[in-house]
């Protein structure tokens, strides 16, 4: 599942077999390469509820099922410095450790089930990254707003990126 495709869904609670509300964010944490929350939009249009991942039961095709919306806390919502929504993480630029232009990411691929980040896709990739044009998520040393810094990649490694 690609991560600019989960913002819109609708998402379905499957303690109480209804509609929840629908996404209208997905926060990842960079550092673990995983999903850390989703905003929902409920119908009234209003109330915005954070998902934690753990309640998040699986990202179907057309829909995310979670287990029980009702025992989320509807208070202030937690926030993590870590956490980017997507519209932060698509355009992020992507940088060496040793100061080399990676390109920026485009899109996500997460795991249905365990929504941790397969790989981030890039736009314009440069060096090792040209012809495979994903970043893994063990390959990133730290993260900002502004920049996503990763390690260099040795020749054997790019060549094994080629060949999948």
């Amino acid at each position: 599942m690609r991560l600019t495709k989960v913002a819109g869904m609708p998402v379905v609670d499957t303690h109480v077999a209804r509609q929840a509300g629908i996404v209208s964010d997905v926060l990842l944490d960079l550092q673990t390469g995983r999903v850390a929350v989703l905003n929902v939009k409920h119908g009234d249009g209003w109330l915005i509820q954070r998902i934690p991942a753990e309640y998040i039961y699986r990202l179907g095709p057309h829909t995310v099922l979670v287990a029980d919306t009702v025992a989320v806390d509807l208070g202030p919502p937690p926030t993590d410095q870590r956490w980017f929504p997507i519209d932060s993480v698509v355009g992020l630029e992507v940088m060496t450790e040793g100061g080399d232009r990676v390109g920026q990411i485009t899109d996500a691929e997460l795991d249905d089930h365990t929504l941790d980040v397969r790989a981030y896709l890039l736009r314009n990739p440069s060096g090792a990254w040209r012809r495979g044009g994903r970043v893994h998520p063990d390959e990133v040393l730290s993260c900002s707003p502004e920049l996503m810094l990763v390690r260099e990649r040795k020749e054997g490694k790019a060549r094994k990126e080629r060949k999948k």
